[in-house]
């Protein structure tokens, strides 16, 4: 616990007015680098024409992956808006398999807390995929302009999560990449659905025991087998679940290092604490069920539907915890993200200036991105 208290002071040292303008900034280069690739000489944006008969794009970019930028688009017929992906082909040169599966997901999946594919275009220079709008926000960022925030509200949450994956694996999906920025409020209003959104590094299984080998993921959220390279399945879903429960309840991650590569050592040794002055409040019914989640041996991991089955669901406190949480996460966040745009802008700069190299990734990807940058495990 002292490298997490440690580290909160790190974050907080860099938070102040010039970083934030830096943020921002990086934001702006972003998002002006992936849309001059979709621009004619006239400077408009270029959508292909059946497009733009049927919507009405807005001019507001309501978020920024390393290969997306993401858009509010109105059907011109119902005047229901919908949020446009737009996708550069010559950014995911090389990882055309991530757009792919994406897209069998989506293509397939229907279901209140997941994100639903109404529309799908292409031209030459991009593909851009019109699902449903969660203009509520990413997950940790709604909790936390909240003026109330209990352990019950966090149940709720987790249930909304678990009843989306339970879906998913019951027809052979497994996401691969949970974390809340993926997960995000339909609306802006109290009782907003939670959506999974970002299916870019999910697989559909052939069986229900298929086992996959592939490390990917993001680091502080993937279950230790990835990182062993033993094989793994839906189970890893439910780890992630398990820190994201984590992180709802106290607003720091189970797992530390002062580096990628501590972190990953830490995760594979599968140990975690509860410290005192952050858990006291909270129940052990909410412990148990996190130990469930976080149980090393996947083959002994709870499946999503016997998760929703746990007794914390029924019993967890009304007792107010947005102060701690708050308190861990909002500055480690802002930093986290300013980061993630410094990659994503440094991997533009190389693209750039190496275009045949466009499918090297160093340890990034994002096609499925909506407000942020994916990564996938690849050691470095």
């Amino acid at each position: 616990m002292e490298l997490i208290k440690i580290a909160q002071k790190t974050y907080k040292d860099h938070i102040n007015d010039e970083f934030k303008q830096q943020l921002k900034e990086q934001t702006r280069i972003t998002m002006n680098r992936i849309l001059a690739l979709f621009k004619k000489d006239d400077g408009e944006i270029t959508y292909p024409l059946e497009l733009e008969k049927s919507y009405r794009i807005l001019k507001k970019v309501l978020g920024v992956g390393t290969f997306a930028v993401v858009k509010e688009c109105v059907d011109r017929k119902t005047g229901k808006s919908y949020a446009l992906k737009i996708l550069s082909k010559h950014a995911i040169k090389g990882k055309e398999n991530m757009l792919s599966t994406e897209l069998d997901v989506l293509k397939q999946v229907n279901h209140p807390n997941i994100v639903k594919l109404h529309d799908l275009y292409e031209s030459k220079e991009g593909v851009y995929i019109i699902t449903d709008l969660a203009s509520g926000g990413e997950l940790f960022n709604q909790l936390l302009l909240k003026g109330s925030y209990t352990e019950q509200d966090a149940a709720n949450l987790v249930k909304q999560i678990l009843e989306g994956v339970a879906y998913l694996h019951d027809h052979e999906i497994v996401h691969r990449d949970l974390k809340p920025e993926n997960l995000l409020f339909k609306d802006k209003s109290d009782d907003a659905r939670l959506m999974i959104t970002d299916f870019g590094l999910s697989k559909i299984l052939k069986t229900d025991n298929d086992v996959l080998m592939t490390a990917c993921g993001t680091p502080g959220y993937v279950a230790p087998e990835v990182l062993l390279q033993t094989g793994h399945g839906k189970p890893v879903d439910i780890w992630s679940i398990g820190v994201i429960t984590y992180t709802l309840l106290c607003g720091y991650t189970p797992f530390w290092g002062d580096d990628q590569a501590a972190l990953f050592e830490s995760i594979m040794s599968g140990i975690y604490d509860y410290d005192e002055d952050y858990w006291s409040e909270i129940s052990m019914k909410a412990t148990d069920f996190i130990d469930k989640m976080l149980t090393f041996d996947p083959s002994k991991r709870v499946t999503a539907h016997e998760a929703l089955n746990d007794e914390w669901f029924k019993s967890a406190t009304d007792v107010d915890i947005l102060e701690n949480v708050r308190k861990n996460f909002s500055a480690k966040e802002t930093f986290r993200k300013a980061i993630n745009l410094v990659q994503g802008v440094n991997r533009m700069t190389r693209m750039r200036k190496h275009p045949k190299h466009g499918d090297e990734i160093n340890g990034e990807t994002g096609v499925g991105d909506r407000h942020h940058h994916e990564r996938e495990l690849d050691g470095k």
